[in-house]
């Protein structure tokens, strides 16, 4: 590190916080601006520029300063309201407190931790919870819920234009590329199909603030890509949104890895083994196929459309939300810890199992056994009314309706086997220990 570029820095940031009110929050501000330009200077001065001109290209290209202080004010408080609550306003929605006291975005309301909820399975008050089943049925028969309409494929066109600007482009052949692996610990990121080329992977990021120290690190050892998230700062309040552009005909593996974030992979038609770890917000997949695909989420919402795995899909949600819609598999193996799984115009079988939560799942073609199992919530499920199969139905605490096509073997409380047509083909088995099961 060059002493004159830091005593520039400094004298040139302490013209910002002069009038300013020290607070612990504008403290760690001035030093993490301190640290973070000095290396953008001393990146600058290598490449040949004095330190003057070094020090001054790394102030503009960071952006405002003044906005920057005035934002951390107004969400840390002045010297006299330290202990404000903390408010956050993105393009991703409203948090106070993180989200502890107040959450809305995309996927509803969330006051008091949860206390109050609303969302796209209605609305939680407490322990009374009211959706489109009514509230508290109370063990009444229920006509067939509405599974959820059919969602349209993603229009891939607008997912290139994005609102920050450009600051970072890295171009990879992708002619020796098997294995590609993405991580990022707090952006909003696209995995979409290169447009105009079928020869390069490229790697674009958008930010609010420039710093050579916040671009993407692109590492590639043989085969294998590896693309990972740069410096995240603490306090500066940094916004990425990274665009990774594949060929459409990329055959190979895909690994994705998202701490913070949005995730969105879509139109990529000939994926080999996917891997997806999301550990908070929400994820989408739309208009993918691929040979296997496994997904791992944390804590958040997964949304899948149009989406073709020709053997295992495997899905883990640990707490959050699962929505399927015109999604195929050779099988199934799907667990929520702790919320509901909707799905629509699925085609294949496996294993289904809600640990705390709803499940209401509609079958276009049934492709091997079912099994569904819920712990703590109801099954709702609807088979194709041309469909053959036996079925065993056990609810321990709570009703069990089969289909009014069905012909019944075993009828007891909160039990009944029996088969739908003529040649049974399958085998549907669901259990729940607390709440109902309806085949519909």
């Amino acid at each position: 590190m060059s002493e004159k570029i830091e005593q520039l820095v400094a004298m040139r940031l302490n013209t910002y916080f002069k009038t300013q009110t020290m607070t612990p929050a504008l403290t760690e501000l001035k030093t993490e601006l301190a640290t973070d330009l000095n290396e953008a200077a001393n990146d600058k001065a290598t490449n040949g520029l004095d330190s003057e001109a070094a020090v001054a290209e790394a102030f503009s290209d960071f952006g405002d300063i003044n906005a920057l202080i005035q934002q951390i004010n107004t969400e840390n408080g002045n010297e006299t309201n330290l202990h404000a609550h903390h408010v956050v306003m993105d393009d991703e929605g409203i948090e106070i407190d993180g989200g502890e006291t107040l959450k809305v975005n995309s996927d509803g309301i969330s006051i008091n931790n949860g206390a109050i909820k609303a969302d796209h399975d209605g609305l939680k008050l407490g322990k009374l919870v009211i959706n489109g089943d009514g509230i508290n049925l109370n063990d009444q028969p229920v006509p067939a819920p509405d599974f959820g309409t059919p969602s349209q494929p993603l229009n891939l066109a607008g997912e290139y234009h994005d609102s920050l600007n450009l600051v970072n482009e890295k171009r990879i052949a992708v002619a020796d590329i098997t294995d590609l692996s993405i991580s990022y610990r707090s952006a909003r990121v696209k995995v979409l199909p290169t447009v105009g080329g079928e020869d390069e992977i490229i790697v674009r990021e958008y930010m609010n603030h420039n710093n050579a120290s916040y671009n993407a690190t692109v590492t590639q050892q043989g085969s294998a890509l590896s693309i990972e998230q740069g410096k995240v700062p603490f306090l500066i309040p940094l916004r990425v949104h990274v665009q990774v552009l594949v060929p459409a005909n990329y055959a190979g593996n895909l690994k994705l890895a998202s701490s913070s974030g949005t995730v969105l992979m879509a139109g990529l038609a000939q994926l080999g083994v996917v891997n997806i770890r999301i550990t908070s917000g929400s994820s989408k997949l739309d208009s993918l196929q691929a040979q296997a695909l496994s997904a791992d989420v944390v804590s958040g919402n997964l949304v899948m459309t149009q989406v073709q795995v020709a053997e295992q899909l495997g899905m883990l949600v640990k707490s959050g939300r699962l929505k399927l819609s015109a999604v195929q598999a050779g099988q199934y193996t799907v667990t929520v810890t702790s919320g509901s799984i909707q799905g629509v115009q699925l085609i294949g079988g496996g294993s289904w199992t809600a640990k705390s939560g709803t499940m209401k799942l509609a079958f276009s073609k049934l492709t091997s056994d079912l099994n569904l199992s819920d712990k703590s919530g109801s099954i709702k499920f609807s088979l194709p009314r041309d469909a053959s199969y036996r079925y065993e139905l056990e609810a321990r605490s709570g009703r069990v309706v089969a289909p009014n096509n069905a012909q019944p073997e075993h009828i007891a409380d909160g039990y009944q086997t029996g088969q739908v047509g003529t040649t049974p083909t399958y085998t549907v088995q669901g259990r729940t220990t607390s709440g109902s099961i309806y085949l519909y």
